[in-house]
């Protein structure tokens, strides 16, 4: 992630990653055959990829909660690493392959705390889980992210609040209108 952070995606060479770990390029190559999947690993693990989710018991305090660790990540330094990849290197066909496959495992994982609200009966069957996390972490990301913007827990519960109101009264419609 330091090298990352340094010279950027395209710029990166595994060799002078392999040169700060202290170690032969063939190990690095061994476990990582690919720069992407050394990337790929190297965000996972800085990124809460492997943290357990938010179970606060209400859909609500596990949104906050899940947007509150996502935006700290967000403001470190591999947050903003993360956020230049995408923004800066975004594009090329390497880089967008390796953003798609690190926002759908992210996306996977965190529609969990929607399908815990779901089974807990917070939320109508057939509510979108991954059109719920993105409604909330997509604008807050442009915000913070794009803009620098600091986001306080007012933005985050009213945004919680509003997209969560939406996906309960989903069902009351009829059709979703998809």
């Amino acid at each position: 992630m330091a090298e990352l952070a340094r010279v950027g995606y395209s710029a990166l060479r595994v060799e002078d990653v392999a040169v700060l770990a202290k170690v032969n390029k063939t190990t690095v190559y061994r476990r990582w055959p690919t720069k992407s999947e050394l990337i790929a690993d190297a965000i996972r693990s800085v990124a809460g990829f492997d943290e357990p989710l938010p179970d606060t018991g209400t859909i609500r305090g596990d949104l906050i909660e899940l947007v509150r660790r996502s935006l700290a990540f967000a403001r470190k330094p591999e947050g903003r690493a993360v956020s230049r990849l995408i923004v800066v290197e975004g594009g090329t066909p390497e880089v967008d392959a390796l953003a798609r496959l690190l926002r759908d495992q992210k996306r996977a994982k965190n529609a969990e705390v929607i399908t815990r609200a779901i089974a807990r009966g917070e939320l109508p069957h057939d509510t979108p889980a991954d059109l719920v996390v993105d409604a909330i972490t997509s604008p807050l990301f442009a915000r913070a992210m794009r803009f620098n913007e600091k986001i306080d827990q007012a933005t985050i519960i009213a945004l919680v609040d509003l997209v969560v109101t939406g996906a309960e009264n989903v069902g009351k419609r009829g059709s979703r209108g998809r």
